[in-house]
This record gives C-alpha cells, structure tokens and sequence, in this order.
C-alpha cells in the first residue's frame, strides 16, 4: 500500500464525483466514506449499500419496533444514555421514540453514509443535534443525490473507484486516518467547502 497512491486515486474520486453532484458537494464525504467502508468489506454493488439508508426516511419503518427495544437501543449506548438520561430514568417512551428513527440507523445500524453525513455531531457526541437535524439533512441528501442515482455510469464509476481503492489496500490504513486522507482530497479539490466537508 502506498499512502501516496491512495491520496492520488481519493482526489481522481473528488474531481469524478463532484461531476456527477455538481449541486451537492456537502455530499462528497458521505459517498466517498460509504465506498471505502463497502471497498474494505470487499462488497462492490454500491447501488444497494449507498442507499440503504433511505429506508429510514419512511417513519413506518420504526413503528414496529417495540418499547422495550427502543428502552434498551438508549440505555444501551454511553453517549445516548448520558445525552438521554432524563428520558431513560422516567421512561419517557414518546421522547425516546421520537428520536429513534434518527438514531438508530445512525448510532445502532451504523450505516456508513449517514456516519460520515453527521460525522461531526458524532466526534462531538451531540445526538440530540442528529436527532433535530435528521429529516432535514437526510432529505437534502436525496434531493441532491438524485440526479447522480439515476445514472449508470455514477454506479459504474463508484464501482471502478471502489475497486481500485481496495487494490490499493485502504483496509491497512485505521478509519481516522482514512476520513483525513478524503476530507483533504475533498478540500485540495473544493477549499470553499472545507468547512462543510
């Protein structure tokens, strides 16, 4: 693995992909994190991964989960019992379910897209800014990945993009690590959106 290597092939990424959302470079982060986590994983069919997340704008999809699920996913998690520990205590369920939707496929499914999307409430451990701020990021997140999804060669291009960063050996490097090499390929490319990437 060369180091150099990966920062070149990150920044052909930037220059690529920021063809395909011209309108959305706040997106730029979100899908390359999600490539190099599905590269690393050595899964390639993008299309089904990358977008997986949309399915938690669909409010029906949380509804069936039960209370008691819902009770265990908040005091499950130091950073969700502390930022939630007067609704736990007086098992305020309404409270806590409210914030489920946005939370769960965040901080329980993990899902690489919508970490890197709120990458920073995450370091800052500010769930409660995820939770206020889910519905509208994520659908601005649609809104500007829209054209890009139906076009083929965005799909071609994220698996050509994926595999050759998994030739060069992205899983040696830590995930900190990685997230500094794509934001400093995306602010090389874009530096008026440094502070948005």
């Amino acid at each position: 693995m060369s180091r150099k290597d990966i920062e070149q092939a990150l920044v052909r990424g930037v220059q690529t992909l920021a063809a395909f959302i011209p309108s959305a470079p706040f997106l730029l982060f979100p899908v390359l994190s999600s490539v190099c986590v599905w590269s690393v994983r050595r899964v390639f069919n993008y299309r089904d991964h990358i977008l997986t997340w949309k399915v938690w704008l669909d409010p029906e999809a949380v509804r069936t989960k039960p209370d008691d699920f819902i009770l265990h996913f908040f005091a499950g998690d130091p950073v969700l019992k502390t930022a939630y520990a007067r609704e736990i205590e007086v098992g305020d369920i309404k409270g806590l379910r409210a914030a489920f939707p946005a939370l769960y496929p965040v901080l329980g499914l993990e899902d690489a897209f919508l970490r890197a999307l709120f990458r920073e409430e995450l370091a800052a451990g500010d769930v409660r800014t995820i939770a206020a701020e889910f519905e509208a990021r994520a659908a601005a997140a649609a809104e500007g990945l829209k054209p890009a999804e139906a076009d083929p060669a965005f799909w071609r291009f994220l698996e050509t993009f994926g595999m050759e960063l998994a030739s060069l050996g992205i899983h040696l490097l830590e995930d900190r690590a990685l997230q500094d090499l794509i934001l400093a390929a995306i602010r090389e490319e874009h530096p008026l959106q440094a502070g948005d990437a």
